[in-house]
């Protein structure tokens, strides 16, 4: 008889760092669940236990560099272990938390293979650009407590963890004053970074040169994203796109082999069909709020082997798509949106015990005679009652490169904000982080 089982979606929300540490991996030191048996300790930490009709599969991922989003995280990790592995879709369950310095994502969900049920979990801890995983797999609620006493005696020690060098971590040496013919709408085109690598905005993508290499950063596009069979892979799809109209190509190799997160990668020799020349190209595919094809023309594979030994040495350079502002660039509306919510499921019953969401809004409106007003608007629901909350703020802001200055702001205090510009199709988005406070953070589009 098929059994089934409800969702105990407490799980990993009362970690206490507790028991001494007795193993070590990447960055953790843990304490290994008890009677378990450990099956790999490589690409990353598996403990199993199992009698004849239950069993429980712990997985810790190692910490990888990448986005700060800890929701764009999460939807990587679940897609690969869970969503996609299982045909589950997205998860029945999900929450946020915050847990030792943390943003941790939580998604829970049955899968059923050959009639059998059992529960998928998924937990995405996320600190600035690091993240790392935990994927249990069960079908019993007996193990909830080994899951909970495993997670709760995991601590990190992120100085353990071995950083890529990357565009982001090389300061904007000079933004370059000249008239835009890109497209994009704003003054300062192209940027001068300090590692050797000058950013250029063209209509279809941010062009990278450096020493002879040549980069692509393409912009997002989902109505190409749309368009693709489901019986092409990636690579191949956007290698049709962005490389064979352009290049005519040999040796052709495709990135194979089991990795997390998967990795979409080809390269191949090739000749540039309008110039004749030799080269060596590559293509990376990045997911992050859509595909990001990066494509990389190198004299030849030498030249590129020691720019990029390993494709996701590509990733970081999608830092590179950055520009500097201007008064006049900035002139205008600019808004952003964002919200989350949490429903909330008894770990014993299964039964749904409520739920809570939250929406905000926010605009910036900078006028030519150097003043700006702005609005904050948020409603939160909580079972069933709702509140509503909004500032407003008026006041005066200057410009530099990478800053924007505006008094008057909570308080009536001055706030600096680092500032940059954003190339995406047909444009170019506002970010805004406040120097004094990272987790204030806006993306916005310019509404008019």
């Amino acid at each position: 008889m098929k059994k089934t089982i409800t969702i105990p979606f407490a799980l990993f929300f009362s970690i206490t760092m507790l028991g001494q540490k007795i193993n070590n991996y990447d960055i953790f030191s843990f304490t290994p669940p008890k009677g378990y048996k450990i099956m790999e300790q490589g690409k990353r930490v598996l403990y199993q236990q199992k009698d004849d009709s239950t069993f429980c599969q712990i997985h810790l991922w190692p910490a990888q560099q990448g986005s700060s989003d800890p929701q764009a995280n999460f939807k990587t990790d679940w897609d690969y272990f869970a969503g996609n592995q299982y045909k589950i879709g997205d998860p029945a369950n999900k929450q946020n938390e915050k847990m030792g310095g943390w943003d941790v994502v939580t998604g829970v969900g049955v899968a059923a293979v050959e009639g059998m049920q059992f529960m998928v979990s998924v937990s995405t801890f996320t600190q600035k650009d690091l993240s790392w995983c935990i994927v249990t797999l069960f079908n019993d609620e007996k193990y909830t407590s080994d899951i909970d006493a495993f997670v709760g005696s995991i601590v990190t020690d992120v100085t353990k963890f071995k950083r890529t060098n990357t565009t982001q971590q090389q300061p904007a040496h000079t933004a370059q004053n000249q008239q835009n013919n890109s497209g994009s709408g704003i003054t300062k085109s192209t940027t001068n970074f300090d590692d050797g690598w000058t950013a250029t905005i063209t209509s279809g993508y941010v062009k990278l040169i450096k020493a002879g290499t040549e980069l692509r950063l393409h912009y997002i596009d989902p109505s190409l994203d749309d368009a693709r069979p489901n019986t092409i892979d990636a690579p191949e799809y956007y290698w049709s796109k962005y490389i064979d109209p352009y290049f005519t190509t040999s040796n052709l190799q495709k990135w194979s082999g089991v990795q997390y997160p998967v990795i979409y990668h080809m390269q191949a020799n090739a000749i540039d069909k309008k110039t004749g020349k030799a080269c060596f190209v590559a293509i990376k595919i990045v997911y992050s709020g859509g595909a990001r094809p990066i494509v990389v023309i190198a004299p030849d594979q030498n030249s590129y082997l020691q720019q990029f030994p390993h494709p996701n040495d590509i990733d970081p350079m999608l830092n590179a798509n950055r520009f500097a502002v201007t008064a006049g660039d900035i002139v205008g509306t600019w808004k952003g949106s964002g919200g989350g919510g949490v429903e909330y499921y008894n770990v014993y019953s299964g039964t749904y015990a409520g739920m809570s969401a939250v929406s905000s809004t926010d605009e910036f409106i900078f006028n030519g005679n150097g003043t700006y007003q702005s609005t904050y608007r948020s409603a939160s629901t909580n079972n069933g009652g709702t509140q509503f909350g909004g500032q407003d703020f008026k006041g005066k802001f200057s410009v530099t490169d990478w800053t924007i200055t505006a008094t008057n702001r909570y308080q009536g205090k001055t706030t600096v904000y680092k500032a940059q510009l954003i190339a995406v199709k047909g444009g170019c988005l506002l970010y805004m982080e406040d120097s004094e406070n990272s987790s204030m953070k806006y993306t916005f589009y310019k509404s008019k």
